[in-house]
């Protein structure tokens, strides 16, 4: 990890930013396999193939584009931040 992290910056690379990646890595790696092993139990498949461990990933990972799990995140807000966020989407509409 080491190796790669160096490859893929200019900047130098603390351990702990090392360590910090590869539990970080390994935690969405075990979420992602457990993901992959339902959808495929799901097909009623004894094998995990790419597509499931893609929309296990896609799962986990979740993204902008979807409002599911965009809306999920606003949840777990505190009021107060959510309140700030409505507040700005509410000058965003008001200026388009």
């Amino acid at each position: 990890m080491e190796a790669f992290m160096k490859a893929h910056t200019e900047l130098r690379v603390g351990s702990d930013a090392i360590a910090c990646l590869i539990d970080r890595l390994t935690a969405l790696a075990e979420t992602v396999v457990k993901a992959a092993e339902v959808n495929a139990k799901k097909e009623n498949r004894p094998t995990i193939l790419a597509a499931d461990v893609a929309l296990a990933m896609a799962s986990a990972t979740g993204s902008t584009s979807d409002l599911p799990f965009l809306f999920k995140q606003l949840e777990a807000l505190p009021a107060k931040d959510t309140a700030d966020l409505s507040a700005l989407i509410q000058k965003w509409v008001d200026s388009h």
